[in-house]
């Protein structure tokens, strides 16, 4: 029901009086708007450095639309234009020359001037009765001098010592001959090639390497020896065709010339007994053989 109260304000809503500078709503207060504030007059005494409004400083700038890439190359100084984006031409050209010529040199040294280091040559000889420095346990050589190959004369001698059939008795005496040239002072075993009794064909000192058997006859011969004493000894065939082949395979590699000449060393050094009269009885096995001066061999 509506009364007459209804119409009176309620304390709980607010009050406000025209005396008061205060106004409450929903019971808390509220401050008037500040007024800012103004600055009516302003003394400045004896200074320098007071300026009163605004200010202007004017800037000049010089803009360029060029980007400059710098790097120095072989102490040149590249520019490359944002717009062509290019190197000198000159400095170009120069690089390129540059790298042509250096990458020649390098080519020439590794390929033509600087010496390439020479081993022993491997003959590629692989058959079951011939046995390189290492399946007869060679010892490493003092010092080693290399032949200028190709060659035009082989030399068959004999080592005078025990005579062998079985692969490993030949071993040993090819350790027992070594030992023995090294005692003399050879460096090695002084033979290219050795060959032992049944046909077993070692390699000594090598095929290109310069020997120790026949002296002035080392520097352009191949020297062959055989294994045994053969003023006593009888050679066997296989000995001699084993020969053939090493010596087919010696000319197939360039070791030796396709007409090469053979001599028995009782020719080149005449008055001495090697190889012994059995193996001279057959030096015509070999096909190259020159039975030149054949009467200075002696045959006890």
């Amino acid at each position: 029901m509506w009364t007459a109260k209804d119409d009176q304000p309620s304390d709980a809503l607010g009050r406000t009086s025209t005396n008061s500078e205060v106004v409450l709503v929903d019971g808390q207060g509220l401050a008037p708007a500040s007024t800012p504030p103004t600055i009516a007059n302003l003394n400045v005494t004896k200074s320098s450095r007071v300026h009163i409004g605004p200010k202007f400083v004017s800037v000049t700038q010089n803009l360029q639309n060029t980007e400059v890439v710098k790097g120095r190359l072989l102490g040149l100084e590249l520019v490359s234009p944002k717009g062509s984006r290019r190197l000198r031409c000159s400095v170009a050209v120069f690089v390129c020359w540059a790298f042509l010529v250096a990458s020649g040199l390098v080519i020439y040294l590794v390929a033509v001037a600087l010496p390439r280091p020479q081993g022993r040559l491997d003959i590629g000889l692989k058959v079951p009765w011939y046995l390189r420095r290492g399946d007869w346990q060679a010892m490493p050589p003092y010092s080693i001098d290399f032949l200028d190959l190709p060659l035009s004369y082989v030399i068959v001698g004999h080592s005078a010592a025990n005579f062998c059939e079985q692969m490993y008795e030949c071993i040993e005496q090819m350790l027992v001959i070594q030992q023995d040239h090294l005692r003399r002072g050879l460096n090695d075993i002084g033979p290219n090639f050795l060959v032992g009794g049944k046909g077993f064909v070692f390699e000594g000192r090598g095929a290109n390497v310069f020997g120790a058997m026949v002296t002035s006859w080392n520097v352009k011969s191949i020297t062959i020896m055989f294994m045994g004493n053969y003023v006593n000894e009888f050679p066997n065939q296989e000995q001699f065709n084993h020969l053939n082949i090493l010596l087919d395979v010696l000319v197939k590699e360039h070791v030796l010339v396709p007409d090469y000449t053979l001599f028995a060393q009782c020719q080149v050094q005449p008055d001495t007994v090697s190889p012994g009269r059995h193996v001279l009885a057959h030096m015509d096995n070999f096909e190259n053989w020159n039975s030149y001066n054949r009467s200075g061999c002696l045959n006890r």
